[in-house]
């Protein structure tokens, strides 16, 4: 799965939105990896502060931001203690945040019930909130915590955030985008119901564990007794009455890997690429040479079609080089190549040679390569354009928080 050297254990980092979703989303999972001996760090995006609050003693904290955050601090801090102590880091803190910026705290976006029974954006998102930071900065942060864990692996979310909430969504492209940067192994938590996953972990052996950490989060959902008919039942109330039931797995789907990029022009190849592609073509343009030097002569019923396909082959050969790799030198190395095939023949038939013949098609053969290859080295080329063009849109992008590729 990962370059984990035989040394030391995996090590693996789930990134979350907010406190709770650690557990409700992967805390079998997390609890499995600990007992294995894996080396586990949970990184939370937000505090939550925007977490409704439904324990009646706590009522006095509701809509008061700073003062949830404070308490869901604690509530995540004993789950994670429930399910074996997986390392902690806030985004934006210590272990998550650019060494040369200064830490920063992201605040719960919030979230509303759409018509579908999906969640949606909030109307008043605050200024400081995950969703209204720039993508490219909370990407930034997560890279940071790929690199302080060391992690092999980051795990977060689909790409619709499980149920819509946009703190989730934006979890997932940041963990994603700063996964492949890292080139780090991405994995989804998906519904095994609804998507195929690449790999399931059976957590009832956990369940325990699981159950433990819920309770700590008292002031979210409402964990149901136990079943004394069924131990490994577990299910809970949440904030808007829906109840839940952990399931036996917890599935994850694996990113594809990005497919290389390949080189499109000259420019664009390795030096070795380069030299490669300049030796192709000098061959290439030798063998048109030798070709077009002994062909060139034949007609069939009067008709020159030796010279008028020779002079063809070059103009495929020069041009095509020029159209597909965009590249001056190519053109001149194919070109030359050419008039010096002919001209070595030329010189080892000596003067009374028969290759190349003072008549109409031996003047064409003679010419027309030089003329087609200084007319193929002479067109403008607008790639430089082009590339302005692309430089100018991406600034665009940037400027309006879209300069990170899109799914």
């Amino acid at each position: 799965m990962s370059k984990v050297p035989a040394t030391r254990p995996e090590r693996v980092l789930f990134v979350h939105a907010h406190p709770d979703d650690e557990t409700l989303a992967s805390g079998g999972t997390i609890a499995t990896l600990l007992e294995l001996g894996a080396e586990v760090t949970v990184l939370t995006a937000t505090r939550g502060e925007q977490g409704e609050v439904l324990v009646p003693e706590l009522a006095g904290i509701a809509g008061d931001g700073p003062r949830v955050a404070e308490h869901r601090e604690t509530e995540i801090a004993a789950a994670l203690a429930a399910l074996g102590g997986p390392a902690h880091l806030w985004l934006g803190g210590p272990g998550a945040r650019p060494t040369d910026l200064a830490p920063r705290r992201y605040t719960d976006s919030g979230m509303q019930w759409g018509p579908d029974g999906r969640a949606i954006a909030a109307d008043d998102a605050p200024a400081d909130s995950l969703t209204a930071a720039d993508l490219g900065e909370v990407v930034d942060d997560v890279r940071a915590a790929i690199r302080s864990t060391g992690a092999d692996a980051v795990v977060s979310y689909a790409d619709d955030g499980g149920y819509g909430h946009p703190d989730h969504v934006r979890v997932h492209h940041a963990a994603r985008y700063a996964a492949r940067a890292e080139e780090v192994p991405f994995s989804m938590i998906v519904d095994p119901a609804t998507t195929e996953p690449d790999l399931t972990v059976d957590v009832v052996p956990v369940r325990a564990k699981v159950r433990a950490a819920l309770e700590q989060y008292r002031s979210q959902l409402t964990v149901d007794p136990a079943a004394t008919d069924d131990p490994r039942a577990l299910s809970w109330v949440m904030p808007h009455g829906e109840r839940q039931h952990a399931r036996d797995v917890e599935a994850f789907r694996h990113d594809a890997d990005p497919v290389p990029e390949t080189p499109q022009t000259f420019a664009e190849l390795s030096g070795q690429g380069k030299a490669a592609a300049v030796v192709v073509s000098v061959v290439a343009g030798l063998l048109a040479g030798a070709l077009g030097t002994v062909t060139h002569q034949q007609t069939i019923g009067g008709i020159p079609v030796g010279m008028v396909i020779t002079t063809l082959v070059v103009v495929g050969l020069v041009v095509g080089l020029r159209l597909l790799f965009r590249s001056r030198v190519l053109v001149a190395a194919a070109g030359v190549a050419v008039i010096v095939a002919t001209q070595v023949l030329v010189s080892v038939g000596g003067q009374s040679s028969p290759l190349v013949l003072a008549n109409p098609a031996g003047y064409v053969w003679t010419f027309a390569p030089a003329v087609i290859t200084l007319l193929a080295l002479a067109w403008p080329d607008l790639s430089g354009l082009r590339a302005a063009r692309a430089a100018a849109e991406a600034r665009d992008g940037a400027r309006s928080g879209s300069a990170l590729p899109r799914e």
